[in-house]
């Protein structure tokens, strides 16, 4: 009886400690998982150096775009001073052409002066028909002098 029990206590502890099984499962695991763990360091800097050279391509497309922005902006200010200066020569040629026409030309009359009312030094007084000054009227029944 006794080897018996040992007998099934040795094959019970043989079924219980044999981890060769769940050793190679664990094992494969943690190789999938380190090969998951590479693949994902490899993207993200893959994901960096495609960020970074993103990055290094549109600042080389704003210094681009404000150089062209600088020269177009020169080359409107010079087409605005050319029609500026065109403008002012076409303004000074009418004007010599309406000196030289005599439209500009001074008159040679007098300037005429307007008709000046002059007042008289002193009104004339008229009489109030009752023969005394006129009282002046006050509001709110006010008498005075």
């Amino acid at each position: 009886m006794t080897a018996l029990i040992l007998t099934s206590l040795v094959a019970i502890r043989s079924w219980i400690v044999d981890t060769g099984d769940e050793r190679r499962i664990l094992a494969a695991a943690q190789r999938q998982a380190a090969e998951e763990r590479t693949r994902y360091i490899a993207a993200q800097a893959a994901l960096e150096n495609e960020q970074a050279r993103l990055n290094r391509d549109m600042a080389g497309e704003r210094q681009r775009i404000a150089a062209q922005l600088i020269a177009e902006r020169e080359a409107m200010r010079d087409e605005f001073e050319e029609q500026k200066a065109a403008l002012i020569a076409e303004t000074m040629e009418t004007t010599v052409r309406m000196f030289r026409g005599g439209k500009f030309a001074p008159e040679e009359e007098a300037p005429q002066r307007g008709n000046l009312i002059q007042f008289p030094k002193e009104l004339p007084t008229q009489a109030h028909p009752a023969g005394s000054e006129r009282e002046r009227s006050r509001g709110h029944e006010v008498v005075g002098p």
